[in-house]
């Protein structure tokens, strides 16, 4: 029996040596890709402790490499994805970079201070500040410009400064310039005497005329080959010239907000020579051209006054035959003819302006600008406060504002209902006028307004004082007192602020008319003190300082010396009384302005109060409704 031939299955193991062998081929290949990995991925060549250990050994050419390789790794990875890793090896290399700044900024300024205190630089210090200058220069130098600045501003002593000079003039990297500014001492005296009028100017922050005083320095041939002080001057005109702008920017914003674009053009051209590129300027001026007159003169002589009472706003209730309605025939003008005076006024050719414009701060008498074809007027609203008997003559029991936020009148009638328009007030009818007219105001300027304050302001009372003042009138005229009882003290005091800051938006100036009314030509010295204080004490808190007088029933003190030398050291640099001409006067710092007080008395005299040279007064007077 036979059986089939089975060739037997031979068995492919590899090697044990060939396997070995594969595997280490894997194992490098793998540590070949790890290696070349780490070689790819971003690192510092430096550390903190290569840093430290450097500043150990007072190795400073290290520090310098440390220095260098570090900024330089770091510009290199500031070009790469900012991954993780590479965030992080900025902030190392920004921390590394800061840490040796930091220390070469202060070791080298310790060594300039040292120096500059009498001490003279070292071989090996000479060497230190050259490497660290390359990286802490500009410390250096604003170290060395700041002793300059001392030096010129004349609080370092010449010998202390050219010797610190002498010492920079050792180092190498500052030799050039030091020993050129040593050979021109005599010139650098004179510098620095010359720049006195500059440092001046410096100290009462007149930007301005030190920046122009600088200029004119730096015209001086002398100064050729100085180039140290030459860029310290340079530099601090630039610094002076910019801080000038930002100081005047915004008076101009301000200017052209109020409408005083003769104002802001006056500026703008102050500011013009030194930056003629800028566009902002540019722009402020053709605004300024759009509205100021083609030509301005100046006008040197007296200023006309106007002044009004407060306005009967109810010629019904003013003329009603009661015992006020005689005192309001006299004394006040209807707000018709009031609007007929602007009117007339316009027609021939006056224009208002400020009320403070003839008038230096101390008190000294100029010339104020007016439009070519014009003549100028200031318009006071005089004698302005409230009361229940003014109220009953048809005046505003007080003003108010509108939804718009501008100055309204309210008249109170009998049975308590109030009424509010803008045209029961001077304020809203002048306001009005210039907005019809905008020529008849030059330069922004409305008028001014001398308040009374003994029964607070604008028709409310601000302390519990004057509300007791309003009551006892009240009573002492027969009203019924109860009626004004309740009052919030702090709801009227936000009030009176809004109200002032409107009127101060339209450029009503606020004056004195003194604080009780006092009838100053008759009283005493000390009772104006008293008088003056109340003022500071109760009214200044809102209206700010106040700097003109309108004297109470328009009854001057002129003559009187001890008087008129109170008011102008309290501040008062304007005063003024009632007269039927213009007229002015210099006083010891303040000037006195007469005003020609416009009533329904004038009204029906017109020769005999010198009011026929401003207007007809028959076109004015309404005798419909006048007694």
């Amino acid at each position: 029996m036979s059986t089939a031939f089975v060739e037997p299955i031979k068995n492919n193991y590899l090697k044990r040596r060939t396997l070995w062998w594969a595997a280490a081929v894997v194992l490098a290949a793998v540590v070949i890709v790890l290696i070349a990995h780490s070689l790819s991925r971003p690192s510092l060549p430096f550390t903190i402790s290569d840093y430290e250990s450097a500043v150990k050994k007072n190795d400073h050419d290290g520090i310098f490499e440390i220095y260098n390789r570090t900024r330089l790794k770091r510009s290199e990875l500031d070009a790469k994805l900012p991954a993780d890793k590479v965030k992080k090896l900025l902030e190392e290399a920004d921390s590394l970079i800061d840490r040796i700044e930091n220390d070469v900024k202060k070791r080298s300024e310790q060594m300039l201070d040292r120096v500059f205190r009498g001490d003279d630089f070292t071989e090996e210090e000479i060497a230190v500040l050259e490497l660290d200058a390359a990286i802490s220069g500009n410390d250096m130098t604003r170290f060395i410009e700041e002793k300059t600045n001392l030096y010129l501003f004349g609080k370092i002593d010449e010998n202390i400064y050219l010797r610190f000079m002498g010492q920079l003039a050792r180092v190498p990297i500052f030799s050039r310039e030091y020993n050129q500014l040593l050979g021109k001492t005599e010139i650098l005296q004179r510098i620095r005497e010359e720049l006195t009028e500059a440092n001046e100017a410096a100290a009462r922050g007149a930007h301005d005329s030190e920046a122009a005083s600088i200029q004119r320095l730096l015209t001086d041939r002398q100064l050729t080959g100085i180039d140290h002080v030459t860029l310290y001057l340079e530099e601090r005109m630039a610094k002076a010239r910019r801080s000038y702008y930002d100081e005047l920017i915004p008076a101009i914003v301000k200017d052209l907000d109020h409408n005083r674009t003769y104002d802001a053009s006056l500026k703008i051209k102050k500011l013009t020579p030194w930056f003629p590129d800028d566009k902002q300027l540019r722009c402020y001026q053709d605004i300024c051209d759009r509205k100021n007159p083609a030509v301005v003169l100046n006008w040197v002589y007296a200023v006309e006054h106007i002044a009004v009472k407060p306005l009967i706003a109810d010629p019904v209730r003013a003329f009603d035959g009661d015992r006020f309605a005689s005192s309001a025939d006299s004394d006040l003008l209807l707000t018709a003819e009031f609007e007929n005076i602007l009117e007339q006024l316009y027609e021939r050719g006056y224009v208002l302006v400020d009320g403070r414009s003839f008038a230096t701060e101390d008190g000294k008498a100029r010339a104020i600008p007016y439009p070519e074809g014009k003549k100028p007027i200031c318009l006071v609203l005089d004698d302005f406060f409230s009361s229940n008997a003014r109220i009953e003559s048809g005046i505003a029991a007080r003003l108010d504002l509108d939804a718009d936020g501008r100055v309204v009148g309210v008249v109170r009638d009998r049975d308590g209902t109030e009424r509010a328009d803008r045209y029961f007030s001077a304020i809203g009818i002048v306001e009005n006028f210039i907005d019809r007219h905008p020529d008849f105001s030059f330069n922004g300027a409305t008028g001014t307004i001398a308040v009374i304050g003994r029964n607070g302001l604008f028709g409310y009372p601000l302390t519990d004082e004057q509300h007791q003042h309003w009551s006892n009138e009240a009573e002492a005229y027969g009203f019924d007192r109860t009626k004004r009882d309740e009052i919030d003290l702090e709801e009227n005091a936000l009030k009176v602020k809004a109200i002032i800051s409107a009127l101060t938006s339209h450029n009503w100036i606020i004056a004195s008319g003194s604080y009780g009314r006092l009838a100053m030509d008759h009283a005493a010295v000390q009772s104006i003190a008293d008088d003056i204080k109340m003022t500071e004490q109760f009214i200044e808190p809102y209206t700010g300082k106040l700097s003109i007088l309108h004297y109470p029933y328009g009854l001057h003190a002129q003559f009187d010396k001890a008087k008129t030398a109170l008011l102008a050291e309290s501040g008062f640099s304007i005063l003024s009384g009632y007269g039927t001409s213009a007229y002015s006067n210099q006083g010891h710092g303040f000037v006195y302005v007469s005003k020609t007080l416009l009533s329904g008395r004038a009204l029906r005299q017109p020769r005999e109060h010198g009011i026929d040279r401003f207007f007809k007064a028959g076109e004015v007077i309404d005798r419909s409704v006048r007694p």
